[in-house]
């Protein structure tokens, strides 16, 4: 708060230090400024914006233990609460979108937190679900069970068209043979 008989400041505030710089672009990178609607400055801050916010998600990634258990359960997740904190920081900071209210925003963090981390928990709590991901087709399954049932029939289909294949070839070889 300023006392009384300082004057009041007059003019936009500083946004930083501006200093002069010159760039060598090639074309197609000054027609992708030029493009983009923005001043050659408001387009490297935007891309500075844009590095620095996945850096920072890169920089602090969640891992997730394997689950042990074939069915559903609720139970404790290796993401803790300082991690959402700074995804709402960096939603915040680098959001694109005009924020509502700190009221809305407050509420919504809440929300979060309450169902998240029940009882201020210091790892989110949730239902998770064992994967088991498919070596031969990449699809996911609930249970190893439903992954091998489905793989006999891929496999056997996969075995019948291979040996077709090298049956058309040795006739294909026999044929030139002869």
């Amino acid at each position: 708060m300023q006392s009384p008989d300082q004057p009041r400041p007059v003019g936009r505030p500083a946004q930083g230090i501006t200093k002069k710089v010159s760039l060598t672009l090639s074309a197609e990178e000054w027609k992708e400024i030029d493009q983009s609607g923005m001043t050659t400055g408001a387009f490297v801050k935007d891309r500075m914006k844009k590095a620095k916010e996945a850096a920072i998600l890169e920089a602090s990634p969640a891992p997730q233990p394997p689950i042990t258990q074939f069915e559903r359960e609720r139970r404790s997740v290796d993401y803790p609460r300082h991690y959402a904190e700074e995804r709402w920081d960096i939603y915040q900071r680098f959001s694109d979108e005009e924020l509502p209210s700190d009221a809305v925003i407050e509420a919504a963090k809440q929300s979060m937190y309450k169902v998240l981390y029940p009882n201020q928990a210091e790892n989110a709590v949730l239902e998770t679900r064992d994967q088991y991901i498919c070596p031969f087709t990449g699809k996911r399954f609930s249970s190893m069970d439903k992954l091998v049932r489905s793989a006999i029939p891929t496999l056997i289909q996969w075995a019948t068209a291979q040996q077709r294949r090298e049956a058309e070839r040795a006739a294909a070889r026999s044929k030139e043979n002869s």
